[in-house]
């Protein structure tokens, strides 16, 4: 009976938009191991917030800003453009990682990063706090 209901429920959501959430994904300041290659960055901290498994994660931005003022994007540091969506008006430091080989790798991971400083969309719950980063501008 219960794996009828949950056949007729569906899939889970992966994560949800909470604002631990989008700290775990996004936040490392200051940032771990600064004089890492970006590379090898990736691999550790992709494997350490626990975004490589079951699958790799395809992308994901770390920020290394004080999360103060991340969170300032949903209020007076940054403009609202739509739904719950706001862009920064300042831009961070970020480190991209991108997976190796694409949609569906399963672990071990491997990723290419890169450094950039870059203004950023975030998504902010009613509490004016990011949930969600939606992409860089």
């Amino acid at each position: 009976m219960l794996l009828i209901l949950l056949i007729l429920l569906g899939p889970l959501p992966a994560s949800p938009q909470t604002y631990q959430n989008f700290q775990r994904k996004h936040m490392d300041y200051p940032k771990t191991s600064p004089h890492l290659a970006a590379r090898l960055y990736c691999n550790q901290m992709m494997q350490r917030r626990n975004m490589t498994n079951p699958i790799c994660k395809e992308f994901n931005s770390f920020i290394h800003e004080p999360a103060n003022v991340v969170d300032a994007i949903c209020t007076n540091g940054g403009t609202h453009v739509g739904r719950n969506l706001y862009d920064s008006h300042a831009a961070f430091h970020l480190t991209n990682c991108e997976v190796i080989g694409g949609r569906g790798q399963r672990p071990p991971c491997n990723y290419r990063g890169r450094t950039e400083c870059r203004r950023i969309e975030v998504a902010c719950n009613s509490r004016s706090l990011p949930v969600h980063f939606h992409k860089m501008i």
